[in-house]
């Protein structure tokens, strides 16, 4: 029997690893540490959130601060958001560090609900640091970085957004 899984996530090309730990036996957790690999091996990051949140003093549009929880530890996130007009008839979607299905989802809420016309854009989106996010509460985050995006508007950088978003209009 297992009680425990532990695996290494990380972007082959960047120095920062998230160890995962998997627990099932008396109750699920979902624990996370993250270090960053040197010469000497890797050495802990004591505040990820540190990290995860590039340099923001530019703040372009498509940016922003979403928190999440992973197991116990919430954490400070960057996604980054593109939208450009597709070339072709069909638009591209890419997410890097969240589900790809999400994201085509968020982007239906966003042409229903708000009125967007994102069919003819090709859309990108990146957790910043190669984290991979699975909390709904980033949902907020996901909409408002592709709206900015779309709209080169920019979200003010001393805002943090947590909040799942719904498919209905109930709030």
């Amino acid at each position: 029997m297992v009680d425990v899984v532990l695996y290494l996530e990380g972007e082959r090309y960047f120095s920062y690893r998230i160890l995962r730990g998997v627990k099932n036996r008396f109750g699920s957790t979902n624990e996370i540490g993250m270090f960053e690999m040197e010469g000497e091996g890797m050495k802990e990051i004591i505040n990820p959130s540190e990290i995860l949140i590039s340099e923001r003093d530019e703040n372009p549009a498509g940016s922003v601060v979403v928190a999440s929880m992973e197991g116990t530890r919430p954490l400070l996130v960057e996604l980054q958001a593109l939208t450009t007009q597709t070339l072709f008839g069909f638009p591209r979607r890419t997410a890097n560090g969240i589900d790809y299905n999400r994201l085509t989802l968020l982007m239906a809420v966003i042409e229903k609900r708000v009125g967007i016309s994102l069919s003819n854009q090709d859309a990108y989106l990146n957790v910043v640091g190669g984290i991979k996010i699975n909390e709904p509460g980033i949902d907020l985050g996901i909409v408002l970085s592709v709206c900015s995006s779309y709209k080169n508007k920019p979200i003010p950088n001393d805002i943090v957004v947590i909040g799942e978003v719904r498919l209905d209009r109930r709030g």
